[in-house]
């Protein structure tokens, strides 16, 4: 009994540090979305949760380094910034033909720098602005005849979907072509967003979610009993509403959405248009008003 004693007394720190090790393996092969907290709920309070916009909104998203919403108005098919109030703090961009004017912006994208990506469709360039509104640059995407969506890697290359060709091409910084996907897998893509390593790219046309890497390779395709109505995603998580506004959220590289319940429960006769994610929120587009719906992790 002694001499056992002994031996794990001179073993113990040995066996302490192999524990820190394997500890430390673990986690080093962990994410941040593998261990941020899964929202559970949401809730909704109407006065203080709803933002009344001036404009009818075609898209919106949130950009989080200028903490302001980037809104492309379905109307006069203008860029404007809006703070959280509902309040237009700047007019992005203007009509014409030349370089750093766009004629028709079918899509738009932020970055997490705040440079703004817009899809013109009918010049058929892409006319970046940066995180102060100013134009920066413009190209005409390689092999692309009618780009009509777009996002933004976390890598800062640029996903345009092309629907001539019905592809989705990946474009470096330099503007060369990296990767395309979707030639005989897309239908009628109506919107691409992105998270960490990975992008979502919803198709109405079969009503699927196709999730992709980095790298051009398709990982999952998701296929929701009910029509998609919009899909939106954070670095973390992305979340779909169907049709029954019943809404889905997982984790970037899940394929089981865990549904947090039917936005109708919470805002009566509602009939959304688009979601959209930020922080610990998600908008609810309805018109010109953005519920917004508080998310609870726990």
């Amino acid at each position: 009994m002694i001499k056992i004693k002994s031996i794990c007394k001179f073993h113990l720190p040995q066996i302490l540090i192999l524990i820190l090790i394997l500890g430390m393996i673990t986690c080093s092969g962990l994410t941040i979305s593998d261990t941020k907290p899964l929202p559970k709920g949401f809730v909704y309070i109407e006065r203080s949760n709803l933002i009344v916009l001036p404009v009818q909104p075609r898209k919106i998203l949130y950009c989080s380094y200028t903490h302001s919403f980037i809104v492309l108005d379905n109307v006069k098919n203008m860029l404007y910034r809006i703070d959280g109030k509902g309040k237009i703090l700047q007019h992005i961009g203007e009509f014409g033909f030349a370089e750093g004017l766009f004629v028709h912006i079918s899509d738009f994208a932020v970055d997490s720098f705040g440079n703004i990506f817009a899809v013109d469709d009918v010049a058929n360039v892409v006319v970046q602005f940066d995180d102060f509104g100013q134009f920066v640059n413009s190209f005409t995407p390689m092999e692309v005849t009618e780009p009509e969506l777009i996002a933004v890697q976390d890598t800062g290359e640029l996903l345009i979907y092309d629907s001539f060709s019905n592809q989705v091409f990946c474009f470096t910084k330099k503007n060369d072509i990296r990767f395309k996907f979707g030639k005989f897998n897309l239908n009628h893509p109506q919107k691409i967003c992105t998270a960490l390593e990975v992008s979502y790219i919803a198709d109405a046309g079969i009503n699927s979610i196709f999730i992709i890497d980095n790298f051009g390779g398709l990982l999952q395709k998701i296929s929701p009993l009910q029509a998609i109505i919009d899909i939106t995603s954070t670095k973390n998580f992305y979340y779909y509403i169907d049709n029954e506004t019943s809404l889905y959220v997982a984790r970037r590289m899940s394929f089981e959405p865990l549904l947090l319940g039917k936005i109708s429960s919470e805002i009566k006769n509602i009939k959304p248009t688009s979601i959209i994610a930020f922080d610990s929120s998600l908008g609810v587009l309805e018109g010109n008003k953005l519920h917004v719906l508080q998310l609870i992790a726990n």
